[in-house]
């Protein structure tokens, strides 16, 4: 088989790897990734609040749109931390 090679933006070289494998992070790497991390978890408790209505939070309508939103939000998670793997260009070893 094979391989193929990556065309994604990797911030990871050599470089930052040490001689017994470990990963060295770059700069600025850990304030990305607490500044996402924080993003995703505004986004999850932001959307229970995104619909307006005068209705008692136990109501079912109230409960179904709250069920929707993080629905949303929980389906687009992956693909956000998709995206923040392909920008820092951090790799799994295996």
């Amino acid at each position: 088989m094979a391989k193929q090679k990556d065309f994604s933006l990797n911030l990871v070289s050599d470089e930052m790897t040490l001689s017994n494998g470990d990963f060295v992070a770059p700069e600025g790497l850990c304030w990305l990734s607490v500044v996402s991390c924080l993003l995703l978890a505004c986004s999850y408790v932001g959307s229970l609040y995104v619909w307006r209505s005068d209705l008692p939070r136990d109501h079912p309508t109230v409960i179904k749109r709250r069920f929707t939103s993080v629905l949303i939000v929980s389906g687009l998670s992956p693909l956000f931390v998709w995206a923040w793997r392909e920008f820092t260009g951090v790799r799994v070893s295996q």
